[in-house]
């Protein structure tokens, strides 16, 4: 697995508990308007929960294949030999579901118990649950080092080679280190890779000019998951449709991030996100707007026209 993702988790994070400018939230009312109304579920959403069903893990093959992306053993296995060596390194390694059995250790209920191989090592993983109760909450354990191949490998089927249209300007190089990118612009799916503990996919991809760069997601949508999901991030239709009206040189500057003297409040919310704050200042000649945001930046505006601005 690539380096960096330490970096790449905490901006993660950053994004929902701050509102950032930049950010992928900037650009998910694309497809969602706010019309006072629930919105419908979006396209890509009904494309995430018609191919990645949630199953439990007594529907689970035996062989199973998962990709491993810490370097050590999680706490949440138990190794068949105590003695397992902690200098080896585990990321990147494919574990395999081995089945499972019942134990009841303090002469209760029979608890699962599943069982995983990997290159000869065996481990265990106690769900605290009885058959009935997996099969009813059609339950799968939470192992934030695991990424299902399976899934992996349905994504790649689904999208690899595919154009969609990219929502976030919040890019990564080969390395997972932030980069300055693009949205609302279509980009071809190069392929899916196993992304890390927080979001375990990774769609790489290359955009219009030529460039290659790739966004971390998870394969819920977003009606289940509080994470970066697909219909986050991107689109299967072109966005620029909606947006007729706006003059192409402005719409350069959405695609950017940025903003410009003369930009409308809709322009602006499309390329920055919403304000944090709105205020509403008087003048000598009228009322004047300022929005801000928590990143630092703020926007003046005059007869609803941007005026002044600081990124």
């Amino acid at each position: 697995m690539r380096t960096g993702i330490v970096y790449m988790v905490a901006t993660v994070l950053c994004i929902f508990v701050t509102s950032c400018f930049t950010g992928v939230e900037s650009t998910k009312k694309i497809t969602m308007p706010d019309t006072g109304e629930i919105a419908a579920q979006s396209p890509e959403d009904r494309f995430i929960e018609s191919y990645f069903v949630q199953q439990g893990c007594d529907t689970w093959r035996i062989g199973k294949p998962f990709y491993y992306t810490d370097e050590k053993l999680s706490f949440v296995f138990r190794p068949e030999k105590p003695t397992f060596p902690d200098s080896i390194s585990l990321k990147g390694k494919i574990f395999t579901y081995a089945g499972s059995i019942e134990e009841s250790p303090f002469g209760g209920d029979d608890k699962v118990v599943l069982l995983f191989d990997c290159e000869g090592h065996k481990f265990r993983y106690e769900t605290g649950k009885t058959r009935e109760e997996i099969g009813r909450l059609k339950y799968t354990p939470l192992i934030p080092p695991f990424i299902d191949i399976d899934d992996l490998n349905m994504a790649r089927s689904l999208l690899k080679d595919r154009v969609l249209y990219i929502k976030t300007p919040m890019w990564y190089n080969e390395k997972s280190e932030a980069i300055e990118g693009r949205k609302l612009i279509p980009v071809r799916v190069v392929d899916i890779r196993p992304g890390n503990n927080v979001l375990p996919v990774e769609v790489w991809f290359e955009d219009d000019k030529g460039n290659q760069a790739g966004v971390f997601m998870s394969l819920l949508s977003s009606s289940r998951s509080q994470y970066i999901t697909f219909d986050r991030l991107f689109s299967f239709e072109n966005p620029r449709l909606q947006y007729k009206e706006i003059q192409d040189d402005a719409w350069e500057q959405i695609t950017l991030g940025k903003v410009k003297t003369g930009m409308t409040k809709a322009e602006c919310k499309l390329s920055l996100g919403n304000p944090n704050e709105v205020k509403k200042i008087p003048t000598y000649s009228g009322l004047r707007e300022q929005w801000i945001y928590n990143s630092g930046a703020y926007l003046f505006f005059v007869d609803d026209l941007l005026a002044d601005y600081r990124l």
